[in-house]
């Protein structure tokens, strides 16, 4: 499968370290403004799609999942996205 990186602001990256800990480390974030993540394809490609159709940055619709994604856990209702699939770039 090919990987792709997407570069999203320090805040989103903090909320993706909370949500998928394992996945994201304190210790790969980069100082700055922004930080980078490798997807892989589908989730480049649904994440791409939903900020066009929706006319959102990629921040938002990453924010959006993660709310999403959290709510679905405390109503009992899964874990909704694959976070294995997004990994912190070197």
């Amino acid at each position: 499968m090919r990987e792709h990186v997407l570069e999203i602001s320090t805040e989103v990256f903090h909320m993706l370290q909370q949500q998928s800990p394992g996945y994201v480390s304190w210790a790969e974030e980069e100082p700055g403004p922004t930080q980078k993540i490798l997807v892989g394809e589908d989730v480049y490609t649904e994440f791409i799609d939903r900020a066009i159709a929706h006319h959102q940055t990629l921040d938002q619709v990453i924010r959006e999942a993660c709310t999403r994604t959290r709510n679905q856990i405390f109503s009992g209702g899964g874990p909704g996205g694959d976070t294995r699939r997004l990994k912190k770039t070197k």
